[in-house]
């Protein structure tokens, strides 16, 4: 699945390697943070989805100038993400789509 994202991507203009890299790193400071967190322990953390749409909207502000454009907060999954490969499954395709949407209006 991946290699056929990276080869789109590739046909699109959209650097899939680079944003799958932002968003990696992005999810492991999100990590830290709540294992540093101590109130994040034994709390509805724990039972939570590991990221919610609301903290994850904060990647997008990485990956618009990887893009070269503001994406817009509804590429993000309602609900959020469980895990990291959920956030990379969605959002890779999702900016590849507006991306290819955009430049053949432009």
């Amino acid at each position: 699945m991946a290699t056929a994202i990276a080869i789109s991507g590739m046909a699109t203009g959209v650097p899939t390697k680079e944003l799958t890299e932002a968003i990696d790193r992005w999810w492991e400071e999100q990590t830290l943070e709540r294992t540093n967190d101590p109130f994040a322990r034994g709390t509805l953390y724990d039972v939570l989805t590991d990221v919610d749409s609301l903290s994850a909207v904060n990647v997008l502000l990485l990956l618009d100038p990887i893009v070269g454009m503001e994406l817009p907060e509804s590429l993000i999954k309602p609900g959020g993400y469980g895990n990291r490969q959920e956030m990379i499954n969605q959002l890779i395709p999702a900016i590849s789509n507006l991306f290819s949407k955009r430049t053949h209006n432009h």
